[in-house]
């Protein structure tokens, strides 16, 4: 359709973008109900809610950017409604997983303790809080607007985007260390397990590579509105962002995926590494994905709180 303005809509990128945005959309509600199938209430813990809430962020974010999307072109009330989006949906789902990383490092470092009686973890928890000053200057310094001929232009001015990429990516690259390098100490110290064949040494391989790729597609996807100084087509922009968050759930879903399929007996009891000496890296794991106890396995020398059983 030629509009009054001579863009010619749909174009190129609006169907491509399109066509993502379904790609992600799928993605998502197929990770979310794997996630969820065959889970009931009373095992949903903090570490789950969590989880869920970040699939729920990023699906919502795909969801609102497949309409607007398809809306962007002379209407300046879809473009500004585009940003919003970044700044509640992608921004939460940014939040959620920093606190998920915090939650997976109290698991494997202060399992003794509760939450909140831990120093780490209101450290940890506080450094949540210059997120409430980065995003304050997202919403007051960006740019929303629409070019001669109909295009809509949205992004972050220097004075938002550049504190954002750099707490991104520090914040990101600091609590991924301090979550490795426990279950690094577990595999050099504990002299009983087969480290390289235990599930924590699986998670910990798993969770690198996790972090490393949702650190590098976060770090570029801010990279871009930096080196576009904010000012980038909104349905790029919000391609790349829900390119971005899909990335992010994907490998979250890797990492927490359960693997009963595969460690459980012939006869259905609990896994096999967990009756062997593994059985101590093997249970820390077990908040970490979506794997349930056995409420009969019997292991005195764990001191954990009840939330890592849950």
């Amino acid at each position: 359709m030629e509009q009054a303005s001579g863009l010619v809509s749909p174009d190129h990128l609006e169907v491509v973008s399109e066509f993502v945005s379904c790609i992600c959309i799928t993605a998502l509600a197929a990770c979310f109900g794997d996630k969820t199938y065959g889970e009931s209430i009373k095992h949903i813990s903090y570490g789950r809610v969590l989880v869920l809430l970040l699939y729920g962020f990023s699906w919502a974010f795909c969801f609102t950017s497949a309409i607007l999307v398809s809306t962007n072109n002379n209407n300046i009330i879809s473009c500004t409604l585009g940003m919003m989006s970044c700044d509640v949906f992608y921004a939460g789902s940014k939040v959620i997983g920093y606190a998920w990383l915090m939650e997976r490092v109290h698991l494997v470092t202060n399992t003794k303790l509760k939450r909140l009686e831990s120093k780490v973890y209101r450290f940890h928890f506080a450094l949540l809080c210059p997120y409430a000053l980065i995003l304050g200057l997202m919403l007051s310094f960006k740019n929303i607007y629409l070019t001669d001929d109909g295009r809509c232009i949205i992004g972050l001015q220097y004075v938002a985007s550049i504190p954002l990429m750099i707490y991104d990516f520090i914040l990101n690259l600091y609590l991924t260390f301090l979550f490795m390098r426990p279950l690094m100490n577990v595999g050099m110290t504990n002299s009983r397990m087969d480290w390289k064949k235990s599930r924590l040494y699986r998670l910990a391989r798993r969770t690198l590579v996790a972090s490393v790729v949702c650190l590098l597609v976060s770090f570029v996807n801010v990279l871009t509105v930096v080196i576009t100084h904010g000012h980038e087509r909104g349905l790029v922009c919000l391609t790349m962002c829900t390119v971005d968050v899909t990335v992010n759930v994907m490998t979250v879903h890797w990492v927490t995926n359960n693997s009963k399929s595969k460690n459980k007996d012939p006869q259905g009891g609990t896994t096999r590494m967990m009756k062997t000496g593994h059985a101590t890296a093997d249970v820390q794991t077990a908040e970490m994905t979506f794997e349930e106890q056995d409420n009969k396995l019997n292991l005195p020398h764990l001191h954990h709180h009840d939330d890592t059983k849950r």
